[in-house]
């Protein structure tokens, strides 16, 4: 480590006291949870700038941009921290993954939402809106800080983050052309950062673009050491720290990190980053080429998608009417060809299906700004009551 650096891990954490036993269980008394989505981005970047202040008593590269040597990127002072080691908390360190993170998409937060701490995929074609999620999540998720990985990202949507970070917004970014062991150490300079941050109580959201870029320079600087291929051309060492990495991710009684990552994903079943990616992940939203074709986003497939963290995040109320949803979401598409050569649904159950299609989409397509909660959740439940 270069002269005059300290480890982030060090410089955030601090000195601490001993862990008491029942901490592992019962979160501390003065977390704020994060349960709030959408809504106004300056109440949302304020509030969140209030709590930084309350909590951290040291600079920790909130508000910055940097390198995965911990280099500015701003036109901001030296940075006199480096990106440390990342931390993968212990099973008996972890809580349960009950807490639901609103993100402001409707689609997400009413039929796949998704819990705090929890690991998500976001897994699609080119072109398929996978970045423009991203924005979106990041914008509408309350969290009290945010942390984005862009990890062998185009220069122009680097500058784009860059630009719209505040202050409670750190950016680790190694772009295309930079070297391969710069480009994966960026990804997880951030997991570290994000765990740091954790380290000190708060709930990090942290997004990484893109998890297959991060696979595909973990692959160069392992056939540059020269390991032997495997599935795909992959040596086996990049699934082993693939795992390690995404591990760092997840709930503590000190705080939290949640990941949210892009996976480039182009249908083909072969493709052994995609398969990994989704073993080790808490859920995958996938992204539908048909419907980014046709204008409507964000594509999600709801009934390709899953979140394993739904069961403990949302409320049975909430589990039902997403279920009635998702029912009639499979038969509209399992009668969609022979609807097509005109055949019309005779049971009572697909005449209401097919009433309740608009009222469905307009459920899945989201507006430019944030969508709270609240109307998140009464929009499901009225769609519900019309089905039956």
């Amino acid at each position: 480590m270069p002269d005059g650096f300290v480890s982030l891990v060090d410089l955030v954490r601090g000195p601490r006291p001993p862990r008491e036993p029942e901490r592992l269980r019962e979160p501390a008394a003065d977390r704020a949870p994060a349960t709030r989505g959408g809504g106004d981005d300056s109440e949302v970047s304020e509030s969140a700038a209030r709590r930084l202040r309350a909590k951290l008593a040291m600079p920790c590269g909130l508000g910055r941009a940097f390198d995965a040597d911990g280099r500015p990127l701003d036109d901001g002072p030296p940075l006199a921290l480096s990106t440390g080691e990342t931390v993968v908390p212990q099973p008996l360190e972890r809580i349960a993954l009950d807490a639901p993170l609103w993100t402001g998409v409707r689609a997400i937060d009413g039929l796949l939402t998704l819990a705090r701490g929890a690991r998500v995929g976001i897994f699609g074609a080119p072109g398929t809106g996978k970045s423009s999620l991203l924005e979106a999540i990041a914008r509408g998720t309350a969290a009290d800080a945010l942390v984005v990985a862009l990890v062998g990202e185009r220069g122009r949507e680097a500058e784009a983050w860059i630009r719209r970070a505040d202050a409670r917004t750190a950016v680790v970014c190694a772009t295309g052309d930079r070297a391969a062991g710069e480009r994966a150490r960026a990804c997880e300079a951030a997991f570290a950062h994000a765990g740091a941050l954790r380290a000190r109580g708060l709930h990090v959201l942290l997004i990484v673009d893109s998890l297959a870029r991060y696979a595909t320079a973990l692959r160069e600087v392992a056939l540059a050491r020269g390991e032997a291929t495997g599935r795909g051309g992959f040596p086996p060492s990049v699934f082993a720290r693939l795992a390690r990495t995404l591990e760092a991710a997840g709930a503590t009684a000190e705080g939290s990190v949640t990941a949210i990552a892009s996976v480039l994903d182009d249908g083909d079943e072969r493709d052994p980053v995609s398969d990994a990616a989704r073993s080790l992940l808490d859920g995958h939203l996938m992204l539908s080429l048909d419907r980014a074709r046709a204008g409507r986003f964000p594509a999600i497939d709801v009934l390709a998608s899953a979140s394993r963290t739904m069961a403990g995040a949302a409320g049975p109320s909430h589990r039902e009417s997403a279920a009635r949803i998702r029912e009639a979401l499979a038969w509209l598409a399992r009668t969609a060809d022979a609807r097509a050569l005109g055949v019309a649904a005779v049971e009572p159950a697909g005449r209401r299906f097919l009433q309740a299609e608009p009222a469905i989409e307009r459920l899945l397509s989201g507006g430019s700004d944030p969508e709270p909660p609240r109307r998140t959740l009464s929009l499901l439940a009225e769609i519900a009551d019309t089905l039956g």
